[in-house]
This record gives C-alpha cells, structure tokens and sequence, in this order.
C-alpha cells in the first residue's frame, strides 16, 4: 500500500538485542545507540525526564545516527512534576537550549504529567506551553503532550492544544487513556506502556495488527506518525520490530 507521511518508530530509551558482542561487527566498536539507529529511525530519550545532560551530549547523540533518524526528548520531571506545578521558569528555557543541541534530528518534545495534574492546574500547563512556544521561532520542536488524568479530555484542553500547536499522546493507560480527537497539527504519537500498563509483558499480533491498520490510514492522510513502545522491561523490542516490518511490507 502507498504511504504518504512519514513513520518515525522507535521504543522508549534505547533497547538492542543482545550484547555489543552479538552486534554486527561494523557496530561493535560503536555505542548502543549507534546500533539501535541501524534498527529503528527514531527513539524517545526517557533519561531527560531524569536528569538533564549537558548540551554536548545531546550534540554527541546527533553526532552518531543517520542525517533522517529523530530523537524525541522527554521533558525533565522537575518541571512536568513539580509539586501543584511551581517551579522556575528558566528551567524550561536551560532544558530546551540543551535539547536543542541535537539541531536537524529534533523529533518530538514530550511533556508527560503526572495523575494527579488535573484539569484544575490548566493555567499553570499553559504557562508551560506558552513558554516552549517562545522557542519555537528559533528552535521549531514538535511538542506532545501526555495527559494522565481524564478530566483533561474536553473541548476546552483540545482548544488549548491547538492554540498551541500541541499534539496530544495517544497512550493505553487504561484508567487514562484518550480518544482519538481531529487536531490542527499534523502529528500523531502513539505510546503503549505494555498490554496491562506496567511496562511489562508484550503486545499480541492481533492487537499490533489492528495498531497497523489506523497507522497506515494516518499515513495516507499525510501524517507524521511517532511509535514508541514503553514495555522496555518485556516485549518492546519485538513489539516495535514487528509493528515495523508488516507498516514497511508492500
């Protein structure tokens, strides 16, 4: 089938099969990522919801994958988990200066909330959103939102999305999870956190198949479509391998 858009798969950090002594030899003296990039034309970095490297590392990522493959970057917990959302501004402004040392390879910047941020702090997600879109004249991230509370899913957030550009993540945390809503942007990002939701376990091919089905109809709409798998601690490997082969397949 035909393909219009752009599928950029991946899974959630970097995950390869087997030790470096098992990779290909022309990858062997190289880094993990290096060799994830030869499987996958993109990853979501989790480590930055962690901690924030310095900006050469980001520009030593960038350095090692194809000129095509995109990193999607999580935004630092200190901010999306900051306590009723208070925190100093300028952390948003140091992390995307960082982040945005990976130049042309930009994929997505993730802004992942916790439950308990409710639609009650929409003011203070605003506040966040309008401050990333300051950057977007020079920087031009692509931002996604993960929202884990379902009293955000109302015309009221999907506007708020919209006013700013923002996609939102369609996860399948059961007690959470969103329906698919028509938005303003062209991305569509899927991120699936294991079969029951603990990052565990693996995906049936009857569900993948049925993921491949909407994926390729986004496709021919021209979408640009972000797949990553967070069900490291099982099947996310095979999961996104698989899911790639049968989108990539004529």
């Amino acid at each position: 089938m035909e393909t219009k858009g752009i599928l950029r798969i991946g899974t959630s950090g970097i995950v390869v099969p087997g030790k470096k002594t098992d990779y290909p030899e022309i990858y062997r003296s190289g880094s993990r990522l290096a060799y994830y990039s030869s499987l996958f034309p993109s990853v979501e970095i989790n480590s930055t919801f962690h901690k924030v490297p310095k900006a050469s590392t980001f520009a030593k990522w960038s350095s090692e994958v194809p000129e095509s493959f995109k990193f999607t970057i999580k935004l630092w917990r200190g901010i999306t988990h900051a306590k009723k959302l208070k925190f100093n501004l300028q952390d948003i402004d140091f992390f995307i200066e960082a982040a945005s040392q990976i130049e042309n390879k930009k994929g997505c910047l993730l802004v992942q909330f916790p439950g308990s941020i409710t639609s009650d702090y929409s003011e203070e997600v605003e506040e966040i959103l309008h401050r990333i879109n300051t950057f977007q004249e020079e920087y031009k991230w692509q931002v996604a939102i993960e929202l884990r509370n379902i009293s955000w899913y109302q015309e009221v957030t999907y506007d708020l999305l919209d006013k700013y550009g923002v996609s939102l993540v369609y996860h399948d945390l059961a007690a959470s999870k969103p329906s698919f809503i028509s938005q303003k942007v062209n991305i569509v990002y899927l991120r699936f956190h294991g079969p029951t939701g603990n990052y565990r376990d693996s995906y049936s091919e009857q569900f993948l198949n049925a993921q491949a089905i909407s994926i390729r109809n986004w496709l021919l709409e021209n979408k640009e479509v972000y797949v990553y798998f967070n069900n490291t601690m099982g099947g996310a490997l095979n999961n996104a391998r698989y899911l790639q082969d049968i989108l990539i397949r004529p």
